[in-house]
């Protein structure tokens, strides 16, 4: 077994700061670390054609030998948009072995989040359901899952 640190650190000024007024009216920081047990990486840059492009990224029932145990099974994931341009990506999920679907309408409910340009996400999935995306362009996802260990 193997060990990832993950950090997460948010500071802030207060919103009276003369220069970069952060969001509220007093300073913040917040900084929360862990250790993670992990057994396997899969690690890939996907890049989208353009548009209508959309792609099953991890296929649940397909990862850890077919294991689908919520909150035993399961890993964490990674995923930065490191598109060059200004471009859009679309995270959802669909049911295991459901089709990738278009995510680019405002009301998807299959849309769990968007990348814009250069941002990144880090959450648990549990391998229960399928795991899609898709962009407004030619876009490109870099993505990491750490299988739980």
């Amino acid at each position: 077994m193997a060990t990832i640190t993950p950090t997460l650190t948010l500071t802030a000024n207060s919103s009276s700061h003369s220069s970069t007024p952060g969001p509220i009216s007093t300073s913040l920081s917040i900084s929360a670390t862990t250790n993670l047990t992990v057994d396997a990486v899969e690690a890939k840059t996907l890049v989208f054609s353009g548009a209508g492009d959309e792609q099953r990224i991890f296929d649940g029932s397909a990862q850890d030998a077919g294991s689908e145990v919520a909150g035993t099974n399961g890993g964490f994931v990674y995923f930065k948009n490191a598109t060059t341009s200004d471009l859009d990506i679309y995270i959802g999920i669909v049911a295991d072995g459901g089709s990738a679907t278009d995510l680019a309408a405002d009301a998807d409910a299959a849309r769990l989040f968007t990348l814009k340009q250069n941002e990144f996400a880090l959450l648990p999935y549990d391998y229960t359901m399928d795991i899609i995306a898709d962009a407004e362009g030619a876009a490109t996802l870099e993505y990491f899952l750490f299988n739980r260990g």
